[in-house]
């Protein structure tokens, strides 16, 4: 189903273009970095960090709150050191190596090993059963991304030509579709569409001058997105769903302008809000139900990913004492946890990978660090 793998773990909104940080995640426990909106429109002029409007209020009167149930999942080790980029999937893997410079993939029909090319990262890796598709990024982000489509079956590569990608951006995959950032009239950055069976691509729906948008999800709920303007000291970030007819529409139950993180489920939708401006790695997560809003708790921004038939997010450390924790949210009275980290306190998770029904996590901390996957169905 939803596929989604940002490998670029620190992101700033920049003066103009698309622009992706090529850090690596920390490598030690407590360094976490956080993804910020960073897809902008060439006219934008913002080059410092958006601030975050305090939030007037935390939810509607019909608001409830989501126990927490452990149900952690069968994890397995993937025998991967934990700084190598690793896409777990039903039958096939992706790998890319420490420098990003070049993705295997191995499955049950052979394996295929695919460059980025000259000056060129991995930037993007998205994996279902069907298809994966490779994003690799100008070092320098003046040249448009390549992206390769393998046909799994087949071992078929081809380029995504039609729309022409942008630099960088985030790119989603779901139910044989493509969604990813585009450059359009104007220079205007603007939301592409393929399908990756017959490579038909079209252009879609394109931000306003000095706006952008970013933090793309995808699922066979929907698609959804975080768009933001440039307004100075306080930046708008609003969550939306991308409807029928390819505009994005936002949350009508999210807070105004402090959205950060949105997936589309079954249920409406689930996103999180960031209430201190200060601290945008810290937010709270908040989903639709049929009986109104449900307050989540606390969550990790950039961590949020929809995955089988339920949304995970990434929760960090509340105490000392406490391990980092993924969350499991399936539009039911309880929220679940999903995995434990050995390490307490200091302790942190990368972001969360899907391909189908199967999940890729890489932990840290100071009892050790460990990557594993595990099916989620």
């Amino acid at each position: 189903m939803a596929v989604r793998t940002a490998l670029a773990a620190a992101l700033l909104l920049a003066a103009t273009g698309c622009t992706a940080d090529d850090t690596d995640p920390a490598s030690s426990p407590g360094e976490r970095t956080t993804e910020t909106p960073s897809e902008t429109a060439p006219e934008s002029p913002a080059s410092t960090e958006p601030e975050t409007p305090e939030p007037s209020s935390t939810g509607s009167p019909t608001d409830t709150t989501a126990g927490d149930r452990v149900a952690l999942l069968d994890w397995q080790d993937t025998g991967e050191p934990v700084d190598a980029r690793v896409t777990v999937g039903d039958e096939w893997r992706v790998a890319v190596d420490r420098s990003r410079t070049t993705a295997e993939l191995t499955g049950p029909t052979g394996g295929l090993a695919l460059p980025a090319g000259p000056r060129r990262r991995f930037s993007e890796v998205l994996l279902d059963d069907e298809w994966a598709v490779l994003v690799a990024q100008d070092r320098a982000e003046s040249r448009p991304s390549v992206a390769r489509v393998v046909e799994l079956a087949t071992g078929d590569v081809r380029r995504v030509v039609t729309p022409e990608p942008a630099s960088g951006g985030s790119w989603a995959m779901a139910d044989g579709s493509l969604w990813y950032p585009t450059t359009g009239d104007g220079g205007a950055y603007c939301l592409a569409t393929l399908a990756l069976a017959d490579s038909n691509g079209e252009d879609g729906w394109c931000a306003e001058p000095r706006t952008g948008w970013s933090g793309l999800t995808a699922s066979s709920a929907g698609v959804g997105m975080m768009t933001f303007d440039d307004r100075r000291p306080v930046a708008c970030r609003t969550v939306n769903l991308v409807d029928g007819s390819g505009l994005p529409q936002p949350v009508a139950e999210a807070e105004p302008c402090t959205g950060w993180d949105v997936a589309a489920t079954e249920t409406g939708a689930i996103w999180s809000v960031v209430p201190r401006a200060r601290r945008q790695e810290e937010a709270t997560f908040h989903a639709t139900s049929e009986d109104g809003v449900v307050d989540l708790g606390a969550g990790t921004t950039g961590s949020l990913v929809p995955c089988g038939d339920s949304v995970f997010f990434v929760r960090d450390p509340q105490d000392r004492d406490d391990p980092a924790r993924l969350m499991r949210w399936t539009a039911g009275p309880e929220l679940e946890i999903a995995y434990e980290s050995r390490s307490r306190g200091n302790a942190f998770l990368g972001e969360p990978v899907c391909s189908g029904d199967v999940l890729t996590l890489s932990s840290y901390g100071q009892d050790g660090d460990e990557q594993v996957w595990a099916r989620v169905d």
